[in-house]
C-alpha cells in the first residue's frame, strides 16, 4: 500500500493524512531533568570578622543539569532558582548576639539573616531555609552578620536547584 503524505504509525502525521490509523497512538514523553544539588561543609571554621565570609568546601555535587559549583569558600550559581538550607554553630560573642546570613554577589539576600541573643560564651546553632532567585547567576556566600567577630565551630550549606 503506498503511503500518501508520509503517514507512518507512531510518527507525527501531517495535517492532511487520508490514511490515519486510529489504532496507533503518538505518545510524546517530555524529558525530566533531575534537580542539581550541592552540599558544602566546614567542620573547623574558627573566628570570622563581622561581615566576613564563613568558608565552606564542597563535599558532594549531584543530580543533572549542573548550575552549582564551588568558588573559593563560596558557591557559584548559574541563573535560576535555588532552595538553600544553611546552618552554623558558634560561641556567643561578648555583645551577646550571633548572626549569619547569605550574600549574592556581595549583596545581602533579603530575609536570609538569622540570629540569636544569649549570654556571652553560650554555644548556639543557627539554621534557616530560604529560596534564592539568582536571575543573572552569581556567587552565594555564607557570612557572619553579627556586629562583631565571632567564633564558629561548623558551617554547612545544602543547595538544590528548583
Amino acid at each position: 500500500m503506498p503511503r500518501f503524505n508520509c503517514c507512518i504509525c507512531n510518527h507525527p502525521c501531517p495535517i492532511f493524512c487520508p490514511f490515519i490509523n486510529f489504532q496507533c497512538q503518538n505518545e510524546v514523553v517530555n524529558p525530566v531533568a533531575g534537580n542539581a544539588f550541592g552540599f558544602f561543609n566546614n567542620l573547623a571554621v574558627g573566628e570570622i570578622v563581622s561581615g566576613g565570609q564563613i568558608p565552606v568546601a564542597l563535599v558532594t555535587l549531584g543530580g543533572e543539569g549542573g548550575g552549582i559549583s564551588p568558588n573559593m569558600g563560596a558557591v557559584t550559581l548559574t541563573p535560576g532558582t535555588y532552595e538553600v538550607n544553611y546552618f552554623a554553630g558558634g560561641t556567643m560573642p561578648v555583645g551577646g548576639t550571633l548572626s549569619i546570613g547569605l550574600t549574592l554577589n556581595g549583596t545581602a539576600v533579603s530575609g536570609s539573616q538569622v540570629s540569636s541573643t544569649q549570654n556571652s560564651g553560650t554555644t548556639v546553632n543557627l539554621t534557616r531555609t530560604i529560596v534564592v532567585s539568582a536571575i543573572d547567576g552569581g556567587t552565594l556566600s555564607l557570612v557572619n552578620t553579627s556586629g562583631e567577630a565571632a567564633t564558629f565551630s561548623f558551617a554547612s550549606m545544602f543547595i538544590r536547584r528548583l
